[in-house]
């Protein structure tokens, strides 16, 4: 009775080396002795040059006149390294940096202008604010007739600690 061998998967990939002649001495003896003793390997290969001969049976189309011109133009296109400058998401990117660099410098300039102006411009306010001990004693000041006077006053040790008396009653 005849062994039922089955080809491995390696050799059913080399069978359509096999059928054209493209296998070395090795593989190829390997096939032939499979093929010699085994009656399903030999209807596998059978199938398979059945349907060689009907692939040879189709109409074969033709190639436009330029296809080889397009592929090598294609292969030279894929050899040709593009500049990552040259790259649509590095112009992208690139644009987008500059505008937030723009937007960070007008905020710094804002800023520093607005620190700067805030120190340098009086407000109406700040005057007021400097000038309020002179506001607070307005009315004393204005029963005072002259600076001669105020002069004279201090000149005056026993007048200043009379009224430093005065003063210290009221304030109780």
């Amino acid at each position: 009775m005849e062994k039922l061998q089955r080809l491995s998967s390696e050799d059913r990939d080399n069978l359509p080396a096999y059928l054209d002649g493209e296998l070395n001495e090795d593989a190829t003896r390997r096939i032939e002795s499979i093929l010699a003793q085994s009656s399903v390997a030999r209807n596998d290969l059978e199938r398979l040059s059945k349907t060689y001969d009907l692939l040879d049976e189709l109409p074969h189309p033709d190639a436009p006149k330029d296809f080889v011109e397009k592929t090598l133009a294609t292969v030279r296109l894929e050899e040709v390294k593009v500049s990552i400058s040259d790259q649509l998401w590095f112009q992208n990117t690139q644009k987008v940096l500059v505008l937030i660099g723009w937007t960070v410098a007008l905020i710094i300039a804002s800023v520093a202008g607005f620190a700067i102006t805030n120190h340098i411009i009086e407000r109406p306010e700040d005057v007021l604010v400097e000038e309020l001990p002179l506001m607070k004693n307005l009315d004393r000041y204005e029963e005072v007739q002259s600076v001669e006077f105020l002069n004279q006053l201090t000149a005056s040790e026993e007048l200043l600690k009379q009224m430093g008396k005065a003063t210290s009653h009221e304030q109780k």
